[in-house]
């Protein structure tokens, strides 16, 4: 089958992007059918199920109060603590994965606000939701 570098508009941002021949040989070759994208890979970073960034923590520093977050196409994205949602930094570790918004900042470089685990941290034992001893 003969692949091409097709341009897609994505449905989302409306942004054309190229719909690689790598990307349609990998698709083939997992022998999944070769249906155009709807979005550009940039908007595929995001959770399908809330439309929040995905993304990891690459580093945190508690004393310093902030750190930065990596996406998947590798742009990195300043973080302060003061944007973290419960139960809060404590749990920011290299490579946790978190969800975010994104803030735009006038003059600088956009922040992640309400930083979110991805998977909240299990309870601990003996304790129930509320954080409160079993009974």
């Amino acid at each position: 089958m003969p692949y091409r570098d097709t341009p897609v508009v994505c449905s989302v941002c409306g942004r054309t992007f190229i719909w690689t021949v790598t990307e349609q040989r990998q698709a083939a070759e997992a022998g999944l059918p070769l249906v155009k994208p709807e979005l550009c890979p940039r908007d595929r970073m995001r959770d399908p199920l809330t439309g929040r960034w995905l993304g990891r923590v690459k580093w945190y520093s508690p004393e310093k109060g902030y750190g930065f977050i990596i996406r998947g196409d590798g742009e990195e994205i300043f973080f302060h603590r003061s944007g973290v949602l419960p139960p809060g930094p404590a749990y920011l570790t290299e490579g946790t994965p978190v969800t975010f918004e994104i803030e735009e900042t006038v003059g600088a470089k956009p922040k992640a606000v309400e930083v979110a685990l991805v998977t909240p941290p299990a309870e601990e034992e003996g304790t129930g939701a509320d954080g409160q001893a079993a009974a």
